[in-house]
């Protein structure tokens, strides 16, 4: 598990993955009722020997949620 605090591109070309899973979401609110952290999880494919094991976990803050908002607006278009 690791909280992101800042994203930092790098001049590569990465690899498709051949394996496709389901991101599962969910979101730590503070006392105030604002979002404080928003957690992306992935579990196991179905192909590993324990397909529903949490495998990654990262968590953004408010800040670099809007870091990655701004990056996915770029590269994809939106």
């Amino acid at each position: 598990m690791a909280v992101v605090d800042k994203f930092e591109r790098e001049h590569k070309q990465p690899k498709t993955q051949p394996t496709h899973v389901v991101c599962h979401w969910s979101v730590l609110r503070g006392d105030n009722g604002i979002t404080s952290l928003l957690q992306f999880d992935t579990r196991g494919s179905e192909v590993r020997e324990k397909p529903e094991k949490q495998s990654q976990t990262l968590q953004l803050t408010r800040e670099s949620a809007r870091e990655l908002f701004e990056i996915l607006k770029s590269e994809f278009k939106f």
